[in-house]
């Protein structure tokens, strides 16, 4: 049996704690160098910010400390100077649009137009200061959809006008004045009596508002860019529940970055793909590459995410947002699936009266990808100049038929095999 020395003890109690030391010595220069990194990041980031916001251009380097950054963006330059145009040519008081990929979150363009300077507004679309109107009716049917058993074909009572929503309207009383509406019907032609009873009959506050959360609301979206928290804040009374669930209200704030992501998340079966702009930041000697990454969340389960499809899909075929459908090119609406959703009110900042539309446009082939989604907000002063309609089928069969040209190809092997089998 061997005994330690009081030589060889102390000899292994040097070693341990000289292996110790040279551990935390490691550890701390590894810290302060991310320390470093992560402020370059920061600093990086703050520049492209304000370059975006104050000055209206996507910086594509950026020095900090001495040190050269290169900075790549997700948007598509054709569709970009696309969008650029459209707002130029039609003109609104203030006008904005955001167009996302749905398989990765890439924001591929995004602009916005003042009126007043004649010149672009590139902090509109990311700006957090818009009433979303009806668009809310998207995230009220999810929770109805999700908690209550609720389905597309529940159908519920209704008196007076669809756009109003006094508080007699919410009683149960039938007469003669009464009528019946399912939930896909008002949420195709956007009644706000049927979402304002079906929330006091079916909803809580404590659930409308979960469930806002869930689809983004007062949550961070975005990594490296600084888009402001969209607003919901939760229901004071029965009343107020029936205003926020139909979007009667102009306290619950939305951004048209999140107006694309509402559809996203449905055409995208429930997945909450977070948007980005900055793809990455690296430097020319490969010693500092930053990517941001593809981030996804479970927003809701995919049988809630298909009934909200159809209800979309009713708003744009039949209800209030038919023009746009109308308006796709017939080569390319029988190869989509289209949802969508509009919404009008007045108020926010800049002041005006709000034509929101946000919309999915995606192959109806499954392996072509989800497609693209659709956001425009028309802020109208005194007299309305074009559509938020007309603005998206424009931005979506221009997609399709010059920044996509998958579908094209696809078409045009069909119409080829027709001509073919003509000819035999």
């Amino acid at each position: 049996m061997k005994f330690i020395t009081a030589k060889g003890l102390f000899v292994s109690m040097v070693i341990a704690s000289t292996v110790s030391l040279v551990t935390m010595i490691v550890e701390n220069i590894e810290k302060h160098k991310q320390e470093r990194r992560d402020q370059q990041i920061l600093e990086v980031k703050n520049d492209i910010n304000n370059s975006i916001f104050n000055s209206g251009s996507y910086l594509q380097k950026v020095e900090v400390r001495d040190k050269k950054f290169n900075i790549e963006y997700t948007y598509n330059k054709k569709m970009k100077k696309y969008a650029e145009k459209l707002l130029k040519r039609y003109r609104s008081d203030h006008s904005a649009v955001v167009i996302l990929d749905n398989n990765t979150g890439d924001i591929i363009a995004a602009a916005g137009y003042n009126k007043e300077d004649n010149r672009l507004d590139h902090s509109l679309p990311f700006s957090t200061t818009h009433p979303s109107a009806s668009l809310f009716k998207i995230v009220t049917s999810a929770g109805l959809l999700m908690q209550t058993g609720v389905s597309p074909e529940t159908v519920f009572s209704v008196r007076g006008r669809g756009t109003t929503l006094y508080k007699y309207q919410l009683k149960d009383k039938v007469d003669r004045w009464t009528r019946f509406m399912s939930l896909e019907r008002a949420f195709a032609y956007s009644n706000n009596v049927v979402f304002g009873k079906a929330a006091i009959k079916k909803l809580t506050g404590s659930s409308i508002y979960h469930t806002a959360n869930l689809m983004g609301f007062n949550r961070k979206l975005t990594t490296g860019l600084n888009l402001g928290r969209s607003q919901f804040v939760m229901p004071e009374d029965q009343y107020n529940l029936a205003e926020k669930a139909s979007g009667f209200t102009k306290k619950t704030l939305i951004s048209p970055v999140h107006a694309a992501l509402l559809s996203s998340i449905v055409i995208n079966e429930g997945s909450l793909v977070y948007p980005r702009l900055i793809k990455s930041i690296s430097t020319d000697d490969g010693k500092f590459n930053w990517v941001n990454k593809v981030k996804k969340t479970k927003a809701l389960e995919k049988s809630v995410a298909l009934n909200l499809q159809e209800l979309m899909k009713a708003a744009v075929v039949k209800g209030t947002a038919r023009a746009l459908h109308r308006g796709i090119k017939r080569k390319f609406r029988s190869k989509l699936k289209f949802g969508g959703k509009t919404g009008t009110i007045t108020g926010g900042l800049p002041y005006g009266k709000r034509d929101w539309l946000t919309v999915y446009a995606a192959p109806q082939d499954i392996t072509q990808g989800k497609g693209i989604s659709v956001a425009v907000m028309n802020i109208n002063v005194k007299k309305w100049y074009v559509k938020s309609t007309f603005l998206a089928k424009k931005l979506i069969n221009y997609y399709y038929q010059e920044v996509f040209p998958k579908l094209r190809s696809d078409l045009s092997r069909i119409t080829e095999n027709k001509v073919a089998n003509k000819g035999v």
